[in-house]
């Protein structure tokens, strides 16, 4: 299948980093997939580096019929069989597309309200398929706007195995940070933004110091969009006097590494957060993990089976199970093993792309469908002097 993705975000999240890691996988297994993103933005920074097939074109407004015209073009000269789409914006870029012939999948990612009646309608009559990645996202577009629950799959995320898996040199990041084989290292990956929660990861640290003074915290990511995140999260700690016990790293691509010489991961989400990464990776590299309970996270973890469940927003609830971890390294190895057994079962990515592609040659039509498209498109071109 020739498969063309349209990323509008400016910014550099989980998302993003995925929808890279499925092209990629895409132009390994015998198929032909492109990024549209912004020329001047994070994603085509990053997705560069992880050499993406990239196509820049300014995506600036969601009703931009010039824009759609060259997606258009583009479609047509490579035969494009299906385009997918992220966010409102990508969605309405490539909604004229849709409605003349070129199939539309459009992955749902987050748990936040969809909002106005406008909006669910896109959901609901713009597209061809919604893939969402947990079910809470397909109960609210059933049971809140009225979505046919046949047009949506849930394929929740998923990492390569082999990439994680343990055991992985555990001293190679604690000497990066001066940090030593017995010291309690807690780690807190993932983008800089409030509902990320870092700042309640912050206020649970001195509850934890206060037992284990020699415990220390690692937050590895950057801010998203507004860089100024960070240097919130900068600022929080300073304010406490934690500067020597939470240490930011930015961003990282040796995530194993990191998870390798942690003594736990902590994922501190407060809302938005549907099928976190970070849970998958830490999973597969064999680390106890404390997450909140949002998005598919409830669905996953099993208090002290393969993990602890905190309220999102708990500072003491979070600073308590960070010191249970510590003080019961029994429970702690428990629950990494069965994460890992989890991760093995569940986490494949190969396994989720087979998911997806088997969603998507569901959808795809036969050329008529983008021929149709042509016509279409090119009457309207013409209409508006767009040749």
């Amino acid at each position: 299948m020739n498969i063309l993705y349209v990323e509008s975000s400016r910014s550099w999240g989980g998302q993003e980093y995925r929808t890279c890691l499925e092209i990629n996988w895409l132009n390994a297994h015998g198929h032909q997939a492109w990024l549209v993103c912004n020329p001047d933005s994070q994603v085509h920074s990053k997705a560069s580096e992880l050499r993406t097939r990239l196509v820049t074109m300014p995506l600036g407004h969601r009703v931009d019929l010039p824009c759609s015209w060259r997606l258009w073009r583009f479609c047509r000269r490579n035969r494009i069989d299906l385009l997918k789409t992220y966010s409102s914006k990508d969605h309405w870029l490539c909604l004229p597309l849709y409605f003349s012939g070129i199939p539309l999948s459009r992955a749902r990612c987050i748990t936040d309200p969809i909002g106005s009646k406008g909006r669910a309608f896109v959901f609901k009559h713009g597209c061809s398929k919604i893939v969402a990645d947990a079910a809470v996202i397909k109960h609210e577009l059933v049971q809140e706007h009225g979505v046919d629950p046949a047009k949506i799959e849930v394929i929740g995320s998923a990492v390569d195995l082999e990439k994680f898996e343990p055991p992985r040199d555990r001293t190679k990041f604690r000497n990066e940070l001066g940090v030593g084989a017995d010291t309690p290292l807690i780690g807190n990956v993932g983008m800089i933004r409030p509902d990320k929660g870092q700042l309640i990861l912050v206020e649970a640290a001195p509850l934890v110091l206060r037992e284990r003074p020699d415990a220390r915290f690692i937050i590895v990511g950057q801010g998203t969009g507004i860089l100024k995140r960070g240097i919130n999260v900068r600022n929080a700690i300073d304010q406490a006097g934690l500067a020597d016990k939470i240490i930011m790293a930015g961003y990282r691509w040796d995530t194993p590494d990191v998870y390798a010489a942690c003594d736990m991961i902590v994922i501190t989400s407060l809302r938005t957060e549907a099928s976190p990464i970070v849970l998958r990776e830490a999973f597969a590299s064999g680390r106890p993990v404390i997450a909140t309970k949002v998005g598919d996270i409830p669905e996953i973890v099993e208090h002290r089976k393969n993990g602890l469940l905190v309220e999102p927003g708990d500072a003491k609830a979070l600073g308590a199970a960070i010191l249970e971890f510590i003080r019961d390294p029994q429970l702690a190895a428990h629950c990494a093993a069965n994460g890992l057994s989890y991760a093995k079962k569940h986490f494949s990515f190969d396994e989720m792309m087979k998911a997806k592609l088997q969603a998507d040659a569901s959808l795809v039509r036969s050329t008529d469908g983008v021929a149709h498209a042509s016509r279409v498109l090119a009457s309207a071109a013409r209409r508006n002097n767009l040749y």
